[in-house]
């Protein structure tokens, strides 16, 4: 636990751990949604996240090389700025007339931003830390990003189950679709409100280590 005596460390464990569960809740919101709320097939639903995710898988050594030739802090600040965008996108355009595959453009941008700040986060959080007490920090890492994970899937099931709440599928399904879609809504702007506060954390880890 001394690796948390750290402030710039803290502050960015605490910002690697929202981004974790911002995008765990995405898998569990987008695909729930998108079949729910607005009759896409499965198929359809897993094609919804797989554009991001290759392109987060794709970008993620960018984002590194960034931080090598610019150091932390733009390059975290940058790419998140990015993903909070795919988030207003998606709050901007995903409505009930919308296709389905705006939450697709919305989940591509938020992707691309993520897959580049969320590990040079970890990295940021790690090069505050002495050498010797580096095991300690990606033990601490693994164990929040796990809780995180566990975290961001409940809370989008609640933002969906509450407003499913009294409907039924088999009974209305346009009014079970039309709740589904609210609770979308409101779950878009959860992960909104977290990744701020993710965004904002770095600005204080940053902040931190140039007074340290």
């Amino acid at each position: 636990m001394g690796v948390l005596r750290s402030v710039p460390f803290r502050w960015h464990l605490l910002a690697y751990v929202m981004l974790e569960g911002v995008t765990i809740g995405f898998g569990y919101l987008i695909p729930n949604l998108s079949q729910l709320g607005f009759g896409a097939t499965s198929t359809v639903a897993g094609l919804l996240i797989l554009p991001g995710a290759l392109l987060g898988a794709v970008l993620a050594p960018v984002g590194g090389a960034l931080l090598d030739r610019f150091g932390p802090m733009r390059p975290i600040l940058s790419t998140m700025a990015l993903a909070i965008v795919g988030i207003l996108l998606m709050l901007l355009l995903v409505r009930p007339s919308a296709s389905v595959w705006m939450i697709c453009v919305g989940y591509i941008a938020y992707m691309v931003g993520f897959s580049m700040a969320y590990p040079n986060t970890m990295t940021a959080g790690m090069s505050v830390i002495p050498a010797s007490m580096q095991p300690d920090g990606n033990a601490m890492f693994s164990t929040f990003q796990q809780l995180a994970g566990a975290v961001g899937t409940t809370v989008m099931s609640i933002c969906l189950g509450v407003a499913q709440a009294g409907r039924s599928i088999t009974a209305d399904k346009a009014a079970f679709a039309a709740a589904t879609q609210r609770g979308g809504h409101v779950a878009f702007s959860v992960l909104l409100v977290v990744l701020l506060g993710a965004f904002l954390a770095n600005i204080r880890a940053f902040a931190a280590r140039r007074t340290a």
